[in-house]
């Protein structure tokens, strides 16, 4: 038998609802905005004012012709995709290792390098310190300046250390009776059990380098070849400096500023689509929660 849904229930949901669309709405209707304006006439674009829904003028794609033509912009694309998968790839592994480690009950150091961890959540040296390492490190000017910095999280430690305390001590009990080593344990029992915790690391870490200028504005003066592709955007953007982009594609002098404003938002598009398409993938993972236990009660 179907229980009738009382008046506020009804009321609630209706609310619910109308929220999560309004809300939607908010977040897809830029987007929206910058897409048709990248494929819009550029005449018509220089002109214009308020939110597009629609190309204004004939659809062309002459300014995503540019932006994939230009030396600069793949070579930030290659460079991004180089720390992204540099960062995420190693970095969720060591993250793992200490998550594990510090989770174990029988390591005696375990709630020291805790409490350590958490104090540098809290506290940090900040940003002239970390320049004086770096330096002192001989990394300026080379990728291991963006790579290393950012390998280690302090709240992705707590998180994966958050993730085993959860699992049943049964697992490893079990495997270490089959004479699994502790290596085999991680591995090969403990770390499928918190995968869900390993996606929404990597995704959060893609997501951060992705989007990340500040780093290689610091630690990359001299090397612009290595520059990701957010510090060109950003040099476009923000400085309005789309010349080398519109020039190099035999542009006129006099369209310099009506075509750059079409290839801004065509920059924009092409460095936000690639994670836009990527974060589905893992969204069902942030569903079933940043923690999972391995045994349901």
């Amino acid at each position: 038998m179907i229980e009738k849904a009382s008046k506020s229930r009804v009321i609630f949901v209706i609310l619910n609802y109308t929220f999560m669309i309004v809300f939607g709405l908010i977040c897809i209707i830029p987007l929206w905005h910058v897409l048709m304006a990248s494929v819009s006439d550029p005449r018509l674009l220089m002109g214009s004012s308020g939110l597009l829904l629609k190309p204004l003028g004939e659809m062309t794609m002459k300014g995503y012709g540019m932006v994939l033509r230009n030396k600069d912009i793949l070579a930030g694309y290659m460079n991004t995709l180089i720390y992204v998968l540099s960062v995420s790839v190693a970095g969720s592994f060591l993250i793992a290792i200490a998550g594990y480690l510090v989770s174990r009950k029988n390591f005696r150091l375990a709630k020291p390098l805790t409490l350590f961890i958490m104090f540098t959540m809290m506290f940090n040296g900040g940003v002239i310190p970390t320049y004086m390492v770096v330096r002192g490190l001989g990394l300026l000017n080379t990728r291991g300046a963006v790579i290393l910095p950012g390998l280690m999280s302090a709240y992705f430690i707590v998180m994966m250390k958050s993730a085993f305390e959860q699992l049943s001590s049964s697992y490893e009990e079990s495997a270490k009776l089959d004479g699994a080593n502790p290596l085999v344990i991680l591995f090969k029992i403990l770390l499928p059990l918190v995968k869900p915790t390993i996606v929404v690391i990597i995704m959060f870490t893609v997501i951060a380098q992705w989007n990340s200028w500040y780093t290689a504005s610091i630690y990359l003066p001299r090397r612009r070849d290595l520059w990701p592709l957010q510090l060109f955007m950003r040099e476009m953007l923000i400085q309005n400096d789309t010349s080398k982009i519109v020039t190099s594609s035999g542009e006129a002098n006099a369209l310099v500023n009506m075509t750059g404003n079409l290839v801004k938002y065509c920059v924009t598009i092409v460095g936000t689509l690639p994670i836009l398409c990527a974060y589905p993938f893992a969204q069902k993972y942030f569903v079933t929660g940043i923690t999972l236990g391995g045994v349901k009660e």
